[in-house]
This record gives C-alpha cells, sequence and structure tokens, in this order.
C-alpha cells in the first residue's frame, strides 16, 4: 500500500509540474506579449479537379472495363484543354465487393463487385477548366467531387506575409512599451499558438475582440499572377482570396 501510494504521490506530482511549466510558459521578469499578424489578398491562377470512376457489376471485368473507358475518355478531354501530363495523376484500380441494404430480409445482399478509380488534373487557366466541363457528362459512374483554387507562388507569399508579421509584432509591442513609458528589451520567445498564461488566456484560444490592425504594416497586396494557394470557395469566379499569418511574441522589457 505504501508502495502504491508513493507511486500515486510520483504521477501527482508529475501532473503539477507539467501544468505548472505551462503556467509558466511566460517569463516571471517584467515583459510584453503581442501578436503580429498580416493579410494578403490575391487571386487564384490555377484549378484542381478531382474526379471519381465507379462501376459495379456481377462480372467484375464488366465493371473494370467500364471504368477504364471513362477514364480513357476523361484523359483524351483533359488532353484536349491543355492540361500537361505531369498535372494529370490518376489512381490504380481498386476492387471489392458491393452489398445493399435488404428492408425485407432486413440482412446485406451481395448486388457485385465494384471497381472504383480517381484522377485529380490541375489546370493553369479557368478558360480551359471551363472548357473540359463543358465536354463532361457525369453520371453515377462518373463524378466530380472536388474543384479547389490555387496558387503558383504560395511559398513567395507566405515569405513575404511572415516577413509583414514580424514587423507587425515589433511594431505593437514598442508602441505598447513606449505608451506605459517602458523600453523593448530583447525577445524571449516567438510562437505560432499562443501560449498558456494563468490570467485567461490558453493556448490557440486568442479572442478575436482583441486582435489588432495597424494600418499599412498589417496588410500586403498581391495580384495579378503572383499569388496562393486558396483552399476556400470553390466557385470558378477568380474573386480575391484572403491569407493570413499570426505570430506569437514575447518581449521582456528593459530596465
Amino acid at each position: 500500500m505504501k508502495a502504491i501510494h508513493r507511486v500515486l504521490l510520483a504521477v501527482v506530482a508529475l501532473a503539477s509540474g507539467h501544468v505548472q511549466a505551462q503556467v509558466n510558459a511566460l517569463p516571471p521578469t517584467r515583459h510584453i506579449l503581442v501578436y503580429g499578424d498580416a493579410q494578403a489578398r490575391a487571386i487564384p491562377d490555377r484549378f484542381k479537379i478531382a474526379i471519381q470512376f465507379e462501376a459495379t457489376d456481377i462480372n467484375p471485368d464488366t465493371a473494370r472495363r467500364a471504368v477504364e473507358h471513362h477514364v480513357t475518355s476523361t484523359l483524351a478531354k483533359l488532353k484536349a484543354a491543355r492540361v500537361p501530363s505531369d498535372e494529370i495523376v490518376a489512381t490504380s484500380l481498386q476492387i471489392g465487393p458491393r452489398h445493399r441494404y435488404d428492408q425485407k430480409l432486413q440482412e446485406q445482399v451481395f448486388v457485385g463487385t465494384q471497381v472504383s478509380r480517381s484522377l485529380t488534373a490541375r489546370f493553369s487557366r479557368q478558360a480551359d477548366l471551363e472548357r473540359f466541363l463543358a465536354t463532361v457528362e457525369t453520371s453515377q459512374s462518373l463524378r466530380i467531387s472536388d474543384v479547389t483554387t490555387e496558387l503558383s507562388s504560395e511559398a513567395e507569399l507566405r515569405r513575404a506575409l511572415r516577413d509583414k508579421t514580424i514587423a507587425s509584432a515589433k511594431t505593437k509591442a514598442d508602441d505598447m512599451a513606449r505608451a506605459y513609458g517602458a523600453r523593448l528589451g530583447p525577445v524571449y520567445s516567438v510562437s505560432d499558438v499562443a501560449p498558456q498564461f494563468e490570467y485567461g488566456i490558453r493556448e490557440g484560444e486568442w479572442p478575436v475582440r482583441y486582435e489588432w490592425r495597424s494600418g499599412g504594416l498589417d496588410r500586403i497586396e498581391v495580384t495579378g499572377s503572383r499569388l496562393e494557394r486558396a483552399g476556400v470557395d470553390t466557385s470558378l469566379q477568380s474573386g480575391y482570396v484572403t491569407y493570413t499569418d499570426k505570430i506569437y511574441t514575447v518581449f521582456l522589457l528593459a530596465d
């Protein structure tokens, strides 16, 4: 029993140490915690489409040939829409049994062998995607599962956005320190998520109402062909998409 008691105490001590480490994520000395944020607006310049092919038949080869027919026809249409072969990715065949639930029998009933395959293609022009869509007839055997927008210069925009974010954090911290008659010291820590601390805000839960906007430092605008990944509206309308970056920085205050 004493051994168990000692183990429990050790576990409690470890848990307490973990909690204390989280609480003490901020320095015990005078400091300022700010987050810098930046926004960029861009127009997607690439369009990615995902297509699913599927057929079910008692004869597996019949289902296979149906799927291959749709894939071959779709590849020809993509080529006609000027999609380079290296921008097309097709999966291998997937084959398995297909069942349906029979309400009368109250059991799963075998209906045949299902053969499926998927394909993704990336268009560099919206007009080419629209030309391709005009030639496609969807059905239970051929389904367009997704159309997403992308940008061709994601890494470049991300780097520019992060530079603006860092500059925003520095400016906010310096303005706050000056407003309280203090002087900004060295950086204590930098993170993509808010640190935990005992007066209310936990990791990843920085309140929206505390967001600041400090004018030009917070925003860059990218237009034309220098664009960034979207991951938002699947509409083919090439409107602006907003991208954000945020970084949390703890600055020590100089004596």
